[in-house]
């Protein structure tokens, strides 16, 4: 059998549908720890499940966990440049935009990552160029206005719900750093007569609502959910579902405004010295069949246009052409230059005139 490089037996383990290829043997990553910069909760606790043992299987290579918020996860990418303690990072496609031209985050060679090839053309958010990728989005997740049946007698249909008078002081409500807050500036000025371009009026409007909480992630709110004093919330439906399946009093919709659409991902970090192994693990996070137990299990909508579900499991996540039309994308580069800005509006404009805990 004629001798293959390290790089071409990595391609190989993780070419197709989980190949177990003889060629494919786990010595090629045997004694190594690729290390993944995520989420925690849910996301974590599903790459520990089902992905970490198909990529010890194909590369012999251990998963290790560096759990945190995206902002702080971010800003330790900007604090470690140059002597990095993370391999792969998980992020929005704006936070991608921002580890690129910052040089914490580099591209991985396209010819690595064959199952890019099948990923709908939505999901590929960040251009990077000719042989190469950046952001490998593997899920889906939409933006929604969430709300509890037991509280709420008139259900929302609209964003522009959150301004009713019944909501006020009882609407927990995206936080200035959140990764979704900039298309909050957005609706508000679309909403009030301005645009993306002209904010001015957002702002103003936004400073008329009432929210009684600001998160970052379901957990913050989640207590008053049960203890009433919070009625409706914006949140993720992935995280929504989940609450349903543990027994929260939720419901939720995509607005008549549509939901704001977040294509998720990893990408390489940079200076990574396990970067055929990242690579490899960026390839496994696309595979169809990974993604479909994603899809079934954390109710996140797969970008891999070979993942089929069932319509009762694609009817709990951001998938199929009906979602889609109410799911709004917007430019991460647009985002990721204007955020800085609006972040310090929000929080000495907007945030003084709301009453949160």
């Amino acid at each position: 059998m004629p001798s293959i490089s390290r790089r071409s037996a990595l391609q190989l383990a993780t070419a197709g549908a989980l190949s177990r290829s003889a060629l494919a043997q786990p010595a090629i990553g045997k004694g190594t720890t690729l290390t993944i910069s995520t989420w925690g909760g849910v996301t974590s606790d599903g790459l520990r499940d089902h992905l970490a043992p198909e990529f010890e299987k194909l590369t012999g290579a251990k998963l290790a966990y560096d759990i945190g918020g995206l902002g702080a996860r971010y800003n330790k990418l900007l604090a470690q440049k140059g002597n990095q303690s993370v391999d792969v990072f998980f992020g929005t496609d704006e936070s991608i935009v921002g580890g690129l031209r910052k040089e914490v985050l580099q591209t991985a060679d396209l010819k690595a990552v064959p199952n890019y090839a099948d990923l709908y053309d939505w999901a590929k958010t960040v251009k990077a160029p000719d042989g190469q990728v950046s952001l490998v989005a593997n899920t889906l997740i939409s933006y929604c206005l969430a709300y509890n049946p037991e509280k709420v007698t008139t259900p929302p249909t609209a964003w522009a719900d959150m301004w009713n008078p019944d909501f006020a002081g009882k609407l927990a409500f995206a936080a200035p750093g959140h990764s979704m807050m900039p298309g909050f500036v957005i609706l508000a000025a679309e909403l009030a007569g301005g645009s993306a371009t002209n904010v001015d009026p957002g702002f103003d409007k936004l400073g008329k609502l009432r929210p009684d909480k600001l998160t970052f992630f379901w957990t913050d709110w989640a207590p008053l959910l049960k203890t009433g004093d919070t009625i409706a919330a914006s949140e993720f439906d992935y995280y929504l579902e989940s609450m349903k399946a543990q027994g929260y009093p939720i419901d939720y919709i995509f607005p008549a405004e549509k939901a704001f659409g977040a294509a998720e991902g990893a990408c390489l970090v940079a200076d990574t010295k396990n970067k055929e192994l990242g690579e490899a693990f960026l390839n496994l996070i696309i595979d169809p069949k990974i993604q479909a137990v994603f899809a079934e299990k954390l109710y996140q909508g797969p970008t891999n246009k070979k993942v089929m579900p069932t319509a009762s499991v694609a009817a709990k996540m951001s998938y199929g052409e009906d979602k889609l039309k109410k799911i709004r994308f917007f430019d991460p580069v647009f985002w990721y230059e204007n955020r800085p800005a609006w972040t310090e509006r929000l929080t000495t404009e907007v945030v003084p005139s709301w009453k949160v805990r």
